[in-house]
Formats: C-alpha cells, structure tokens, sequence
C-alpha cells in the first residue's frame, strides 16, 4: 500500500499556519488524527525541516499513533512563509511548497524522508509539481515517491 496524496491551495501568513492547513486537510480525508497538525507545529519549532535546495521546500512531519494511513498533504501557497532550515536552524528557507508527510510506520519513517528529500532535491520534479493539475500532481508524486 503506498502512500495517499492530498493536494490543497492556500495562502499562509507563517509557516505554522501553512503546517495547519496540511495537517487540517490530512485529517478530513481521515489519515490523521485532528492533533496532528499541532504536533507538526510543536516538532517543527525544535527541529525544523525547511529544505535549501535550488527550489527551497520545506516538510513538517511528526511521529504519531493517531496516523491511520501513510500520506502526504502537498500545501500550493500562493505566497511563500519563512520555513527554518532544517540544516542550520539560524538560517531560513522562504517557500511557496510545503509537503507534510504523515508515516504510519515508525520503521519507515527515515526511509520516507530520504525519498522525500531525493525528490524535493530535483528542480525539475518541483517545477512539475507547480504545473501540473493536481490530479496530476498526485500520480506523479506516487510515481516518484510512492
């Protein structure tokens, strides 16, 4: 069983409230529990995950038990928010593409993050991501990442 995608739309005035938007979205299509999003909140202010790759994304996550199913919310901001980065947290990322990951998995965790990071690494991959429609968007990234 690979992961679900969910694909939503926003605007943000920080990144926490970009986090709970994805972690609201994860829970209405029933993959998270509703403190999921305030989880990513709290993990995110001691361990930040904003990406400085050629295209900076940033992905919150949190181990959970409340996760039923593994998945992912791609966040479209139409502004971007700061994001700390997740190498050296004095730094920022500034981003318009947040992907929050919600494994079920303890054991799987790392992986998915190695994964995650390989395809956020890929300009090109991002590019498409901010192209296609976002049916699209969700075969692709279950083709990239699965």
């Amino acid at each position: 069983m690979g992961n679900k995608y969910v694909v939503i739309h926003g605007s943000a005035k920080d990144g926490e409230e970009a986090i709970r938007m994805c972690g609201d979205a994860l829970f209405k299509a029933g993959y998270v529990s509703d403190k999921f999003g305030e989880l990513c909140v709290k993990r995110e202010r001691d361990y930040p995950t904003g990406l400085p790759s050629e295209i900076p994304t940033a992905i919150p996550h949190v181990q959970d038990d409340g996760i039923t199913q593994s998945s992912v919310c791609f966040l479209k901001l139409d502004k971007p928010v700061v994001f700390r980065r997740m190498d050296d947290d004095i730094q920022v990322v500034r981003t318009d593409m947040i992907f929050n990951l919600a494994i079920k998995d303890p054991n799987e965790h790392l992986d998915a993050l190695q994964n995650m990071m390989s395809f956020l690494d890929n300009p090109e991959a991002l590019l498409k991501c901010n192209s296609l429609s976002d049916e699209k968007i969700v075969e692709y990234l279950q083709e990239q990442i699965g």
